[in-house]
């Protein structure tokens, strides 16, 4: 597992405008706005070892795909994902971030 510190407005020069995206997910509503934060990005060697990280009380559908989960902290934010060079899925980087700029934005 590898950690980098990135700095945010790279990552938020990337993100689209689209209220549906390629992941499957509709923008509903942001429960807030963070564009100051420090991002933290978790690099995990396979989805088995990002599932051991989820936090508990973390949920994911029987037999669903998992990508990649956000940790929010006041200030904070830590996207987990699986390492690009295994599964390239850039989507689900970008819907994390969504998750550390608008909170809780789906059900």
């Amino acid at each position: 597992m590898k950690r980098v510190v990135l700095g945010l407005m790279p990552l938020l020069m990337l993100a689209g405008c689209d209220k549906v995206a390629s992941d499957g997910y509709t923008f509903e509503r942001a429960e807030t706005v963070n564009t100051d934060m420090r991002l933290t990005v978790v690099v995990h060697p396979s989805e088995t070892d990002l599932r051991r990280h989820l936090p508990r009380g973390g949920v994911v559908e029987q037999g669903s795909e998992l990508m990649a989960f956000a940790v929010l902290r006041k200030g904070q934010c830590e996207v987990h994902t699986v390492d690009a060079r295994v599964t390239y899925a850039p989507e689900w980087m970008g819907h994390e971030l969504a998750h550390c700029i608008y909170g809780r934005w789906h059900k």
